[in-house]
C-alpha cells in the first residue's frame, strides 16, 4: 500500500527538504590581534591580522544560517580556540562565510566557519 501526499503536504515537504546554498567558503591566515565580545548583543568578534598587513573581522555565529548565537563561552570550541591563538600569538587559519552586511553592527557579516591553529 503506498500513500499519496496531497499537494500542501507535497509543497510543505519540498519546502522541508529544500537544500539551502550557503556562501562560499573562504580563507583569512593570520594572527588574532584582537577579540571584542558583547554578550549582552550576542556579538563575538575577533581581528585577524594577515602577513599583508590587512585585517578581516570575523564572526562566531550560525555558520549555516548567520544568526547570533546564545551563550558563547570557553565551552564553545571556536571562541575557546580563538582566544587560545590570541593569547600564545598563534598562527590562524579561519575559514569563513560572507552572509553580508551587518547595519547594526556596521561590518560585514564573516561568520567563522572553521579554524585551524598552526605552531
Amino acid at each position: 500500500m503506498s500513500a499519496t501526499l496531497t499537494p500542501a503536504a507535497s509543497s510543505k515537504l519540498q519546502a522541508i527538504t529544500h537544500n539551502v546554498t550557503l556562501p562560499a567558503l573562504q580563507w583569512a591566515v593570520g594572527t588574532v590581534h584582537e577579540i571584542l565580545v558583547q554578550p549582552g548583543e550576542k556579538f563575538y568578534v575577533f581581528t585577524v591580522r594577515q602577513a599583508d598587513n590587512t585585517t578581516v573581522i570575523l564572526l562566531i555565529a550560525d555558520p549555516h544560517t548567520g544568526a547570533p548565537l546564545h551563550g558563547v563561552d570557553a565551552e564553545n570550541l571556536v571562541y575557546d580556540t580563538m582566544k587560545e591563538a590570541y593569547f600564545r600569538n598563534l598562527q590562524v587559519q579561519v575559514g569563513y562565510r560572507d552572509f553580508g552586511f551587518d547595519p547594526q553592527a556596521g561590518i560585514e557579516k564573516l561568520v567563522i566557519d572553521r579554524v585551524i591553529l598552526t605552531q
